[in-house]
Order: structure tokens, then C-alpha cells, then sequence
């Protein structure tokens, strides 16, 4: 494994190797990885210092959901 900086880590939050685990079940799932990582971890790893309650998580994932459906 590099040691250098997880430029993953970095953009959504979550470490190289967990994103391919991710990736998998999206892709097992019928879901592209592309639009988890795009619509869903990114917005929330970016505003999760100013999330402070469920309710704002939520309102990530909706906002996610209601541009997969247009």
C-alpha cells in the first residue's frame, strides 16, 4: 500500500480501500459508484462539520435521490 496522501480519503472521507468496497456493492447493487460518490459522500463529507443533526444528513440524501430521478 502507498504511504502517500489518500487522495480519496481526501475528496470523500473514506479511505482508498473502503471505497472499493463501496464501489463493489454499489456495483453489486445496481448502483453506480460514480453517483454515490458524486451525489452522496462528497456533499456529505464537505458539510459534515456543519451538520448537526439527522435531519441534515437526510436532506443530503434526498437532495442526492431527487437528482438520480431527473
Amino acid at each position: 500500500m502507498s504511504k502517500g496522501i489518500d487522495s480519496v480519503f481526501l475528496h470523500y472521507g473514506v479511505r482508498y480501500d473502503d471505497m472499493a468496497l463501496i464501489e463493489q456493492a454499489c456495483r453489486d447493487n445496481d448502483i453506480q459508484p460514480d453517483w454515490l460518490k458524486d451525489q452522496v459522500l462528497k456533499p456529505f463529507h464537505e458539510q459534515h462539520d456543519e451538520m448537526s443533526d439527522e435531519k441534515e444528513i437526510k436532506k443530503v440524501i434526498n437532495r442526492a435521490l431527487k437528482n438520480l430521478a431527473k
